[in-house]
């Protein structure tokens, strides 16, 4: 975890190298962790821990200050493009890695 005292809204790390226990360690209460190193577990986790959001994005100077913007005002929304039960979590997880694209999240339903 950081040494550092200071907590912040949002956290991005534009180098992608961040690890995810970091980021989330920096946060405020109510901040945002955008993690440019998405992987199909990471988007799982995001589920449920609404501060973990995983961008799928070129990290241009532009995109960053959009999306750091769009986090610090709380407006910070991404769709759900499918929703899979428990037991076909594995099958959209190996979809997911071998290049299978949605539009949006990804859930996994645990009822």
């Amino acid at each position: 975890m950081s040494k550092m005292r200071e907590r912040f809204d949002v956290v991005y790390d534009t180098a992608a190298t961040m690890t995810t226990a970091l980021g989330l360690s920096l946060l405020r209460e109510d901040g945002v962790f955008l993690d440019l190193d998405p992987t199909p577990g990471k988007f799982i986790r995001s589920v449920f821990n609404r501060r973990l959001k995983p961008i799928v994005c070129t990290p241009r100077p532009d995109i960053l200050d959009s999306l750091a913007g769009t986090a610090e005002e709380g407006r910070f929304r991404m769709p759900i493009a499918e929703i899979v039960p428990l037991n076909e979590a594995i099958g959209l997880i190996t979809a997911l890695e071998a290049g299978r694209k949605l539009g949006g999240k990804g859930l996994v339903a645990m009822a």
